[in-house]
């Protein structure tokens, strides 16, 4: 098909005017598709306004917590299994200058062990005192301690399957429970223990050594002279201790000392 020269001559004319036009066009229709989410033909960069925005330097509440906790286990250590810190303040970051960034932590003198506790913080920048600030937080810790899998009642002696060890969180740190099974077997219970409730020191004691209404049998030394006979105890105690019993022969009731399991011994 052929196309005459005069229709030619306009049309390429009306090309060469509105080229830049219909460029500019185009280029205006792609910065509005950025604006509105639209996706940029591949090849083709765009700057984001939001992109030239300088980025503004902060402290975080995080970063706050991090050094807080360091300071924290060194002064807990080998007191707790571990120790945790909840932000109360600050909880929004904080615009600092840029550059390098340290902080040192301090305890409130007047504040220590668990619960809310205030802490100074220094904010240095390229290594020089910026500004202090006091943050807050609520300090808590957990020991691995001793607990009975049964319900253990008093006078019970207690046996390795009777106990277990748990993780537990503490109220204070003078919590006086036991962390180690060994401490605890072969004791016995001074009142009733309940399943998985901590065992403190309190509430142990040496097994006895006799029970009351247990056959003994009675020593009776009198200068190098010792005599043994069969008694029977009015009450328990432990080594050491001193009971009751009686001979079993002639009904007269003693005060006897505790030597060991089943033997009790009398001193004239």
């Amino acid at each position: 098909m052929t196309v005459s020269r005069v229709f030619m001559q306009p049309t390429l004319w009306a090309l060469v005017c509105l080229g830049p036009l219909m460029a500019e066009t185009v280029s205006l229709q792609q910065a509005q598709a950025v604006s509105v989410g639209e996706s940029v033909p591949e090849g083709r960069s765009v700057v984001m306004r939001s992109e030239l925005r300088p980025t503004v330097p902060q402290l975080h509440p995080e970063q706050i917590q991090r050094s807080i906790l360091r300071v924290l286990e060194q002064e807990m250590a080998g007191k707790v299994r571990a120790v945790h810190a909840v932000m109360v303040d600050p909880l929004d970051p904080m615009k600092i200058p840029s550059g390098a960034i340290g902080l040192r932590v301090s305890p409130n003198g007047l504040e220590e062990g668990l619960g809310r506790r205030t802490f100074h913080v220094q904010i240095n920048t390229n290594g020089k005192p910026w500004q202090t600030i006091d943050a807050i937080a609520d300090v808590s810790a957990s020991i691995d301690a001793v607990v009975p899998t049964r319900v253990l009642q008093i006078d019970t002696v207690l046996e390795a399957e009777d106990v277990a060890v748990h993780r537990v969180k503490l109220t204070d740190l003078d919590h006086q429970f036991i962390a180690d099974v060994k401490d605890v077997i072969g004791k016995s219970a001074a009142r009733p223990l309940q399943t998985n409730n901590p065992i403190r020191l309190g509430m142990l004691k040496k097994p006895y050594a006799v029970r009351k209404g247990d056959r003994v049998s009675i020593e009776a030394r009198h200068g190098g002279l010792s005599i043994q006979v069969v008694g029977l105890t009015k009450s328990s105690g432990e080594i050491g201790q001193t009971v009751t019993v009686a001979n079993v022969d002639s009904g007269k009731e003693l005060r006897a000392k505790v030597v060991g399991p089943g033997a009790v011994r009398v001193e004239f």
